[in-house]
């Protein structure tokens, strides 16, 4: 009789194991779907991003392409001489939608005219040509100035040491960090860039140039020779990569083997502060009031000339600027030719960006030299 009453309770532990199982198995079972579900919201995400990713630098590549077409026709452009001389060149700036009047600086527009790509996405160019910076190769003389007498070469390296000492100041100087973390000794970065770049192995202070480079892990050596790239200038001793960052706004290493020393006619406002002008022996940094001048005169669209002749409407000289004839040091022809761009191509695409860099040289008659390219990350 009992065990007749006791079977209703043992279907109902039964009946409730079977549901508590169910229940166990539903839960994991929905965990699994939206486990599977978020995987696959990801993927679709990953690949999405992946697309965008591809899209972007294959418009940034492409955008390079294109403004290595540019310059080369800006290059042609200015040998042609006077902005619109050349009605092929004039026509085809004025198809890419830019003004012809600008003349040579006629790239510092593309900026302003993004490419529009679809679904809103678009590709940016920035072109900037070099000869407004300081090139580091054109301070070291790579061989001997006279075979008769050797010692021009000392000559030459010690006023290009105490120049650039000058102009290490003034970049440390404009760093935008607290002063405890700006503790360069100017000095020996500037020896230690010229032993680099020079064609022997002795340092100016008379030790070996290789025995830092060479305790670096892995080890180098110094080039001995021009600078190839700019980012090569961090791998000298003393040069970290926040005065690196500096520098890139005031220097350059193009063009390679390059003798010029900063255009006046196209150097930034921070820039022209690093002109070194005077009697050789006692040059010193442009003064305050002669900056002032070269920018007044550019304002009014005028040129620095070495020779104003040739265009005296346009044209003003250096003694009109307060600047001795010849007392720029490196020396400098006025108007000064273009030669080498850097360009950066930036590409939008949905969320993703990416941006490339590429330098190129148009002295080449054929087509511009590409010197260097590499994808930008950062602050780059």
């Amino acid at each position: 009789m009992s065990s007749l009453r006791s079977q209703p309770t043992n279907r109902r532990r039964e009946s409730g194991i079977a549901l508590a199982i169910v229940l166990i198995l539903i839960v994991l079972l929905v965990t699994a779907v939206y486990a599977f579900s978020r995987r696959a919201v990801i993927n679709v995400n990953i690949t999405q991003n992946r697309l965008a990713a591809s899209k972007a630098e294959a418009a940034a590549r492409g955008g390079l392409r294109l403004a290595e077409a540019v310059v080369f026709m800006i290059r042609l452009q200015e040998q042609a001489g006077e902005a619109g001389d050349d009605p092929t060149a004039a026509e085809a700036l004025s198809a890419l939608g830019l003004d012809d009047a600008a003349g040579a600086d006629i790239w510092k527009q593309f900026e302003n005219f993004p490419i529009e790509l679809d679904a809103g996405n678009n590709v940016t160019i920035a072109i900037e040509e070099m000869s407004g910076r300081l090139n580091l190769n054109a301070l070291v003389v790579q061989s001997p100035t006279s075979e008769d007498d050797p010692s021009e070469n000392t000559t030459d390296t010690e006023e290009s040491l105490e120049y650039l000492v000058l102009v290490l100041r003034h970049i440390v100087e404009g760093m935008d960090a607290p002063a405890s973390e700006k503790n360069y000794d100017e000095r020996v970065v500037a020896e230690n860039l010229i032993d680099y770049m020079d064609a022997d192995g002795t340092s100016l202070g008379g030790g070996s140039e290789d025995a830092y480079y060479q305790s670096i892990d892995p080890p180098y050596k110094p080039r001995n020779g021009p600078l190839l790239t700019f980012e090569e200038i961090g791998m000298v001793e003393g040069v970290d990569a926040r005065l690196l960052a500096e520098m890139r706004h005031y220097l350059t290493v193009y063009p390679i083997g390059g003798r010029a020393g900063i255009d006046l006619n196209r150097a930034e406002p921070w820039v022209l502060p690093l002109v070194y002008a005077g009697p050789s022996g006692d040059r010193e940094l442009l003064p305050e009031r002669t900056l002032r001048q070269i920018l007044n005169h550019r304002k009014e669209g005028k040129r620095i000339c070495t020779d104003s002749s040739a265009d005296p409407v346009n044209c003003v000289t250096l003694s009109d600027v307060g600047i001795d004839e010849g007392s720029i040091y490196p020396e400098t022809p006025l108007p000064t030719p273009v030669t080498v761009f850097r360009v950066v191509a930036t590409a939008k695409v949905d969320n993703l960006s990416r941006r490339m860099e590429a330098i190129y040289d148009t002295r080449p008659l054929e087509k511009p030299q590409l010197l260097s390219w590499r994808r930008l990350r950062g602050a780059d």
